[in-house]
């Protein structure tokens, strides 16, 4: 278990305000923080090769392609205001 001292040294660095009520709640937390950044310390993984990315996908892409989805009359019907080729919508900013 750590120390109150070295609790209220950590609680010093990171600004905090620890009540001694608080103590042993924060005491238990970092002794379990701590063991298990023992637990990954004393991982193995000289043999193993380092991963960049999860996946070996690279520069998956579809190919831009201008082709016409809808006719103009079908992407304006449900518009309650158009001007020429465009759909006029409410001003949000003053």
């Amino acid at each position: 278990m750590i120390k109150e001292d070295k609790v209220k040294h950590i609680a010093d660095l990171a600004k905090l305000n620890i009540k001694d009520e608080e103590m042993a709640k924060y005491q238990i937390q970092l002794t379990a923080i701590l063991s298990e950044i023992d637990k990954i310390l004393k991982v193995d993984i000289k043999e193993e090769e380092i991963m960049i990315s999860p996946s070996t996908n690279q520069n998956v892409f579809d190919e831009d392609k201008i082709e016409q989805h809808l006719p103009k009359e079908d992407m304006f019907k449900n518009a309650k205001r158009v001007k020429g080729d465009y759909i006029i919508v409410p001003k949000v900013i003053e």
